[in-house]
């Protein structure tokens, strides 16, 4: 059990979380996982962040007890993430940082916060060992939950 708070640079509106072994670790977004509001595939999830960029507050928890969300989350999501060879990055393409976890299935969960009265936003990351559905645990106006997921992301180019 752990926990790590650190600030990162999102850019491209987006928040990644993928093994460190991909070649081509940033996913392409079609029209629906743009309004489902992340595109995955194995070994890699992207989110749609609340800012284009700047600064984020990253809190992450590793097997930590999961609680209910807080009324300050606008949007959140909980997909599944298998990790193999233990390395995996969070970030975003203009600012990762480097993680090793023990081997297995987690439950990601990624939960954007209202940003701070500095202006500063918030991300909770919570990995926890076991298998999930796909689900959109909370929706702002911009997230479709209508609808079968796109879960069949490729490669960004």
């Amino acid at each position: 059990m752990a926990k790590f708070e650190v600030n990162v640079y999102l850019s491209y509106s987006q928040f990644c979380v993928f093994l460190s072994s991909l070649d081509q670790p940033y996913n392409d977004w079609s029209d629906r996982s743009y309004t489902q509001g992340f595109s995955w595939r194995v070994g890699s999830a992207s989110f749609r962040a609340l800012v284009d960029e700047g600064d984020h507050k990253i809190d992450l928890f590793i097997n930590e007890e999961v609680p209910k969300l807080s009324a300050d989350v606008v949007r959140a999501f909980k997909v599944p993430f298998t990790v193999n060879n233990r390395n995996i990055e969070v970030g975003s393409i203009s600012d990762v940082l480097s993680l090793e976890l023990v081997d297995g299935d987690y439950a990601l969960q990624v939960e954007f916060v209202s940003p701070h009265a500095n202006g500063l936003y918030e991300i909770k990351i919570r990995l926890n060992k076991g298998r999930c559905d796909f689900e959109i645990l909370k929706a702002d106006a911009e997230i479709n939950e209508q609808g079968d997921f796109d879960i069949n992301a490729t490669p960004a180019s």
